[in-house]
C-alpha cells in the first residue's frame, strides 16, 4: 500500500532544517505494510521519525532507496508511460487523417465523381483540416503536460521510501506523522537600518534570507528559524596541559593605525545610488501619497541553547530560488552620532553611528543602511566581536569641509646628546557649510616607536586625546554653522645619529591577526557560531 505525504511544517536552522510531513492511511485490523514516501534524496536517511495514533504500533520499519520498492502495483511513472503512449497514438491518427484528407481533394484520376460533388468536397475541406489541426494541437498539449508529470514521477520514485510494517487494533483511516532532517536548506540574517535624525535611536528591522534545494516546494507550511544548529559535537572538550619555559622575548611592534577606508569605502561606494534614490524618491512624493510595505514580524521564543522565530502565517518556500525573505523583528537602538574625518585617509566626512555592542543582540550579518528612506550602502554589523562599542557608517556626509596641510618636516642634530630630531607639523581646517551644529570626529595620527633608542614627543594636540599604544589622535568637536575650527598637531622624533631610522606604515590585513575560521565552510568566526552556514565554532 503505496501513501504519499505533504509537507505542513519546517524548522530551519542556519545550517539544515526538520521537515514535518502529514498523511493519512486506511489500515485493516491486524496486520498492515505501508509504503511511505515523501522524503527527499538530500534528507537525512536514518533521521526519520513516524508518529502513529495509539491504537497503532510498529513491527518493522526500515527505508530504502531502491527505486523498485513500492507498495502498488503499479508505479506512476507506468501509469503516465501508458497515458503518452496512447496520446503518441492519436496523434499519428490525427496526423494519417489529415493527410487522407488532403488525397480526397486530389480528382486528377478520378473521373467518376461530378463536378457538384468535386465542389461539394472542397467546401467542407477547410473546416474539416482545422478542425483536426485542433484536436492535434489538444493532443500535442496533453502530452507535454504529461511528460512534465512522467519527469517529476520519475523522480519522486527515485527517493527513499520507508517500508513500515504496522498492527491495527481496529480498521480505519489514521493520520501519521513524518519528520526527517533536510542537509539542502539554510537561512542568513539581514537587517535594516533606518537614520531618521541625529536626536532619534535607529530603525533597526531583522530580516531573514531562507533558501531550500531539496528539490520539491514547500507550500503553504508553518515556519520556525532557529539561530543555532541541531547537531551534536561527538568530541568532548579536552583540557590542554600549559608548558612554561625561559625563552629571550623578541622585539614587540606597537599596534598600528587602523584605517578607515574598509568603513568607510562602503559607503562611498553608495554615493551615486544615494543621489539617484534621493531623486526617485522626492518624484515619487509628488506623485503619491505611499508608506513602506509592512510585513507581520516573528514570534520570539528563547529556547534552552538557541532563540526562536516562529514565522506569523502559511508560506510557500520555493526550491532552487534566491531565497524567501521574512521579517523576524523590530527594534531601535540608541546611538551617538558623529561626522567622522579622517583626512589623512580619505578627504571626505562620513555620518556615523557608535552604539553598544550589548543593544545589539543579534547575530553577525550585513545591514542595509537607509537615511531618510533613502538607500545610502550596506555596512557588516558584528556585535559578537570583542569590543564594547560599534561604529557603524551611515554614508558620506556633504555638511563639512576638512582641509589637511602638513607642512615640512624639519630636522636638525642634537649635538650634546649625539642625537638627531625630526619635527612634523599637521593643520587640519574644518568648516561647517550647513545651518546646524554638527557633532564631528576627527582623527589623526603620530607615529609610534618599536625601539627605546627612538623617542616620540608630542608638543602640539589642540585638546586632542592620543591613545599611545596606536599613535591615533582624536578631538571630538562641536561645528557651529558657518564656522571654521582648526587642529594643530606637532611632535619630535629623536634617534641617535650613528642609527638610521626607518618608517614603515604598518599594513592592516583583510581578516585580523588570531582569527578563527569556520571548519564547514572557512568562513570567518566571530561568535559561537559561523556566519555563513551556523556550524558551531570547535
Amino acid at each position: 500500500m503505496g501513501v504519499k505525504t505533504s509537507v505542513t511544517e519546517v524548522q530551519v536552522f542556519r545550517s539544515g532544517a526538520t521537515v514535518t510531513r502529514c498523511g493519512e492511511v486506511s489500515l485493516a485490523a491486524g496486520r498492515n505494510v505501508v509504503y511511505i514516501s515523501g522524503m527527499t534524496k538530500s534528507a537525512v536517511l536514518d533521521s526519520y521519525k513516524l508518529k502513529f495514533p495509539e491504537k497503532v504500533r510498529a513491527v518493522n520499519i526500515q527505508i530504502v532507496t531502491d527505486p523498485t520498492a513500492s507498495g502498488d502495483d503499479k508505479k506512476e511513472s507506468e501509469v503516465i508511460a501508458k497515458r503518452l503512449d496512447e496520446i503518441a497514438y492519436q496523434i499519428e491518427t490525427t496526423d494519417m487523417m489529415i493527410e487522407l484528407r488532403k488525397k480526397n481533394s486530389d480528382f486528377a484520376n478520378r473521373s467518376n465523381i461530378s463536378i457538384e460533388e468535386q465542389e461539394k468536397i472542397l467546401a467542407a475541406l477547410p473546416e474539416q483540416i482545422l478542425m483536426l489541426h485542433k484536436q492535434r494541437d489538444e493532443l500535442v498539449e496533453k502530452q507535454t503536460a504529461l511528460n512534465e508529470e512522467y519527469g517529476k514521477a520519475v523522480e519522486e520514485e527515485k527517493k527513499p521510501v520507508i517500508i513500515a510494517e504496522l498492527i491495527s487494533e481496529e480498521e480505519g483511516t489514521v493520520p501519521f506523522i513524518l519528520q526527517y532532517q533536510e542537509t539542502d536548506s539554510s537561512w542568513m540574517p539581514q537587517y535594516e537600518i533606518q537614520y531618521r535624525d541625529d536626536r532619534s535611536p535607529l530603525d533597526v528591522s531583522m530580516k531573514a534570507r531562507i533558501r531550500q534545494n531539496s528539490g520539491e516546494d514547500w507550500k503553504q507550511v508553518k515556519v520556525t528559524l532557529y539561530t543555532g544548529n541541531p547537531s551534536v559535537s561527538g568530541e568532548l572538550p579536552v583540557i590542554a596541559p600549559i608548558e612554561l619555559s625561559i625563552y629571550e622575548p623578541p622585539k614587540v611592534r606597537a599596534k598600528g593605525i587602523m584605517p578607515m577606508n574598509a568603513m568607510l569605502g562602503a559607503a562611498a561606494s553608495g554615493e551615486s545610488a544615494l543621489e539617484d534614490g534621493m531623486a526617485a524618491s522626492m518624484m515619487m512624493g509628488a506623485a503619491m501619497d505611499v508608506s513602506a510595505l509592512k510585513m507581520d514580524t516573528a514570534e520570539v521564543s528563547e529556547e534552552e541553547t538557541m532563540t526562536a522565530f516562529i514565522l506569523p502565517n502559511l508560506r510557500d518556500i520555493l526550491t532552487d530560488t534566491d531565497g524567501n525573505m521574512a521579517d523576524l523583528q523590530a527594534f531601535k537602538v540608541n546611538a551617538v552620532y558623529n561626522v567622522l574625518s579622517v583626512p589623512s585617509v580619505d578627504n571626505k566626512c562620513y555620518l556615523t553611528a557608535e552604539i553598544v555592542a550589548a543593544d545589539w543582540p543579534l547575530p553577525p550579518a550585513d545591514a542595509s543602511v537607509y537615511i531618510r528612506d533613502t538607500f545610502a550602502g550596506t555596512v557588516y554589523v558584528d556585535a559578537a566581536s570583542d569590543t564594547d562599542k560599534i561604529m557603524l557608517s551611515l554614508g558620506q556626509d556633504e555638511r563639512l569641509t576638512v582641509v589637511r596641510t602638513e607642512a615640512p618636516k624639519k630636522l636638525q642634530d642634537v649635538f650634546l646628546k649625539n642625537q638627531r630630531r625630526s619635527t612634523s607639523k599637521i593643520s587640519i581646517k574644518l568648516v561647517n557649510n550647513s545651518s546646524e551644529s554638527v557633532n564631528t570626529l576627527v582623527k589623526d595620527q603620530i607615529p609610534v616607536s618599536t625601539d627605546k633608542v627612538i623617542v616620540v614627543e608630542p608638543l602640539q594636540l589642540s585638546d586632542g586625546i592620543v591613545d599611545e599604544e596606536t599613535g591615533e589622535v582624536k578631538w571630538n568637536l562641536l561645528a557651529e554653522p558657518g564656522k571654521t575650527l582648526n587642529c594643530e598637531l606637532e611632535y619630535n622624533v629623536t634617534w641617535p645619529k650613528d642609527k638610521k631610522m626607518g618608517e614603515h606604515r604598518k599594513r592592516v590585513p583583510g581578516r585580523p591577526s588570531g582569527s578563527q575560521f569556520c571548519h564547514v565552510c572557512g568562513a570567518m568566526l566571530s561568535g559561537k557560531f559561523c556566519p555563513e552556514c551556523g556550524s558551531p565554532a570547535r
